[in-house]
């Protein structure tokens, strides 16, 4: 029998079947009494759902505090830092914090500084480009950028590969 002939005999077995069905009983009582007093209807599993339900909500937010104090995010910035005086002590504050960064692999173990001085000179690279696109025309940022891009070059004039 083919599938185009079992298609056919299930749709002459569908169009035979009755329309409509009596149910076995009347359903509406039940339906009235669960209407009219919800917890007469409950059975035995149903009294634990409530307490259930509102222990999983306690740990959803406890989890939700938990994992939103564990995730770092930077601090926003003081309304200073809107003006144009308050953005250039927010690169002050940065470059800073470079430095001490810098002080500190410096005074860390050898095993580090590979990975150290390549992110140094990746993040100098990345401030020297941003200098020049403030400043176009000046020479000596177009030479601080080409002199740190070079310095991140190994011999054969590629970037290193540095393992983390």
């Amino acid at each position: 029998m083919s599938e185009i002939d079992r298609d056919r005999e299930l749709e002459a077995r569908l169009g035979r079947a009755p329309r409509e069905a009596e149910p076995a009983r009347d359903l509406w009582p039940a339906v009235a009494r669960a209407i009219a007093d919800p917890a007469a209807g409950s059975s035995r599993s149903a009294r634990w759902r409530t307490p259930l339900r509102i222990a999983a909500a306690i740990a959803l937010f406890a989890g939700g505090v938990v994992v939103g104090q564990r995730w770092e995010r930077p601090a926003p910035l003081p309304a200073a830092a809107e003006t144009p005086y308050g953005t250039a002590a927010e690169v002050q504050r940065a470059g800073s914090e470079y430095v001490t960064a810098l002080a500190r692999l410096r005074a860390g173990g050898v095993g580090e500084w590979d990975q150290g001085v390549d992110a140094a000179l990746s993040t100098l690279q990345g401030a020297a480009y941003e200098l020049v696109r403030l400043r176009p025309d000046d020479p000596q940022a177009g030479r601080i950028l080409y002199t740190v891009s070079e310095a991140r070059l190994d011999g054969d004039g590629t970037p290193p590969t540095v393992r983390f």
